[in-house]
């Protein structure tokens, strides 16, 4: 079982208000977190040069990934906030194509609890859905209903 990292808190501070927050990410059929991108940092941003226009990378493949945080509720540590963005990735090329703006906006929205996936598509929410309540069970159970509900459709 993969650990997420995340303790979550119910005060947002400068030094804290990450630690609730975690990265999933759809790639084709793997879906999987990595706590890099907090840092744009993930396993697939390093080693590739981001270019200010999509129509710059040769042979995109989109990659939608979900800012998911933690949050302590009365019945324990669960899922609060979902947030989604997306990357375009060429690898054999090394070129993406990212908003960070929007990656930022997105996070701050999923660190405040928000809840929006109409962004992402109804493939991925059914395999992020699946994911987040295999990975931790208890996670799931004391998730809020905002967050069960978008994932549960």
């Amino acid at each position: 079982m993969q650990k997420l990292n995340l303790t979550g808190t119910s005060k947002h501070q400068t030094d804290d208000q990450m630690k609730g927050l975690s990265a999933i990410f759809v790639d084709g059929d793997e879906v999987f977190v990595d706590n890099g991108a907090i840092h744009a940092k993930s396993r697939l941003e390093v080693g590739v040069k981001f270019v200010p226009s999509l129509d710059e990378v040769p042979n995109p493949r989109r990659v939608e990934g979900v800012w998911v945080t933690l949050k302590r509720q009365e019945s324990g540590l669960g899922y609060t906030g979902a947030m989604p963005f997306e990357l375009w990735i060429d690898s054999a090329n090394k070129l993406g194509y990212k908003k960070l703006s929007d990656h930022v906006n997105q996070m701050d929205k999923a660190v405040r609890g928000q809840v929006d996936l109409s962004r992402m598509s109804s493939e991925a929410i059914q395999k992020v859905g699946q994911y987040v309540q295999t990975i931790r069970p208890d996670l799931w159970e004391n998730a809020t209903d905002a967050f069960r509900s978008a994932f549960s459709s």
